[in-house]
């Protein structure tokens, strides 16, 4: 059952109504469990196994972390915990392509390792990253044990982030999952508003775009270099669509229970460097990754010594960087590793890294080119160059996790230097797009850049709600017809999210 199908809003209904109407107020928690049992199974019946597994190990060394009071002992309980919850994640997700890489290292021995295929559970790289966060919140004090076993995997599986986040803390959506709530019609208004937003997202312009990546990046042989450029700018705008589309809606189907997740896009096409950019894009994964990995490795001992190499070859200045370095390497390569089992994605994460590592070491010179220059910093045209800069850096990453393998990667590649050409026709430009499409199109990535841009300043639905009740009727009319008329969907709108295959 996925979330943008007819079956789930049925589904919705049902559950919004029992909570309210039937559930008393003290076990409506038991409702949201039900309920998300109920969406997981739909959705991947021989997934549930593996997350109660998760949930019994990470419920148990909670409450045994807190029988200790030395901070070793606590220690080697989560290092436990984690090996255990983690090495579940790298044997199903991970298993196949450890045994494909250490073919590929014995070949020479004429030795092959069968290759074995494991189920990988929906939600699974969420779900673990989740439950470790829960871990190390415990062990650094941060938060309480969860004693009661049910409600501990409600926190886990609560059925609106389980399939792509966000990935929330447990300090900050606990108390909102076990307290209750009562109807409120501002809830129910305000999470209507933001599911139609994220429908519009996903049907209006990410379903709409979907076949155009995929024919472009599916047979790159067949066009330009500047057509497979394209194909990697219209990536990067379906990916956001598709994405922050999803985020919006579970954010209003949460909303409708009183409940607030947190978000996980802030308008990322408005950043002004590729740092910037991802401390926009999917906030909750670079947020884990900074507080669980990022912090304690640059810190440790292996950065501190780091460190003191790179003053001595170096210098104070660039020294002083070397321990965020060693941080950002394991980051990003673990980023990659994240998002898939695939070299192209290492490639992806080591090349994001890169980029982001070289900025900070040449920020300096940087700072005095643009001074040699006269730029202001300030000035609109510099604030939009460095944005479309951004962008198209981004697009151009894409090609790593836009191709199918690691062959199709270079010969992408290849096919944009050595058959750089313009397009002729409209097929070239937009392949698999109708002009009329292509219309209906370019309408809805006007609103979507007007809303982005407004919200940059202030909440859209916050001055709606401001307004007479005719214009606020007005947006949601024009969301609801643009979603039925324009929008890309079949009987039971089952078309899936980008995100859910990590």
């Amino acid at each position: 059952m996925s979330i943008n199908s007819l079956y789930f809003l049925v589904f919705l209904a049902g559950l919004y109504l029992v909570y309210y109407l039937i559930c008393p107020l003290k076990y409506r928690w038991v409702v949201l469990l039900a309920g998300s049992v109920i969406f997981y199974v739909s959705a991947c019946a021989a997934s549930p196994v593996y997350i109660v597994l998760t949930g019994l190990c990470i419920w148990g060394a909670g409450l045994w972390m807190e029988r200790y009071d030395a901070k070793k002992d606590r220690k080697k309980v989560l290092t436990a915990a984690v090996i255990a919850v983690l090495g579940l994640l790298l044997v199903l997700k991970y298993g196949g392509f450890a045994v494909r890489i250490t073919n590929r290292v014995i070949a020479f021995t004429k030795l092959s390792l069968p290759v074995p295929e494991f189920l990988v559970p929906l939600g699974i790289s969420y779900y673990t990253l989740i439950a470790i966060g829960y871990l190390m919140d415990i062990y650094k004090g941060k938060i309480k044990a969860q004693k009661n076993f049910f409600k501990l995997m409600l926190f886990l599986a609560f059925f609106p982030h389980i399939t792509q986040g966000p990935m929330s803390r447990y300090k900050t959506l606990s108390g909102q999952l076990y307290e209750g709530h009562r109807y409120d019609y501002h809830n129910l208004s305000f999470g209507c508003q933001r599911m139609l937003w994220g429908f519009f997202k996903k049907l209006v312009i990410a379903d709409r775009m979907q076949p155009m990546v995929q024919e472009i990046f599916g047979k790159y042989q067949n066009y330009g270099g500047i057509t497979c450029f394209l194909g990697c700018v219209y990536m990067t705008v379906w990916m956001y669509a598709d994405f922050s589309g999803y985020m919006d809606i579970v954010a209003g189907v949460a909303e409708l229970f009183g409940i607030r997740l947190d978000e996980n896009f802030k308008r990322p096409f408005f950043a002004k460097s590729l740092a910037e950019y991802w401390r926009r894009w999917h906030i909750s994964l670079s947020g884990w990754f900074r507080d669980y990995m990022f912090y304690p490795l640059a810190v440790s001992s292996p950065a501190v010594k780091f460190g003191k190499l790179g003053r001595k070859w170096f210098g104070t200045r660039v020294g002083k960087l070397f321990p965020s370095l060693f941080a950002l390497a394991f980051v990003w390569f673990s980023t990659g590793l994240w998002h898939a089992a695939s070299m192209r994605y290492i490639f992806w994460g080591v090349a994001n890294g890169i980029i982001i590592m070289g900025a900070m070491i040449a920020e300096p010179w940087f700072k005095k080119a643009k001074t040699a220059l006269h730029i202001n910093e300030k000035s609109v045209g510099w604030q939009w160059f460095c944005m479309v800069r951004t962008f198209l850096v981004v697009s151009a990453l894409k090609i790593f996790p836009g191709t199918s393998s690691t062959g199709a990667m270079f010969g992408f590649v290849k096919n944009f230097f050595v058959n750089f050409r313009i397009p002729v026709g409209w097929e070239e430009w937009f392949p698999k797009l109708s002009k009329g499409n292509g219309l209906f199109l370019a309408i809805a990535l006007l609103v979507l850049f007007l809303v982005d841009r407004f919200e940059e300043k202030k909440s859209l639905r916050e001055a709606l709600a401001g307004r007479h009740f005719i214009i606020r009727w007005a947006w949601y009319g024009f969301l609801l017809v643009s979603i039925l008329c324009m929008g890309e969907f079949g009987v039971a709108m089952t078309g899936g999210f980008a995100y859910a295959q990590y």
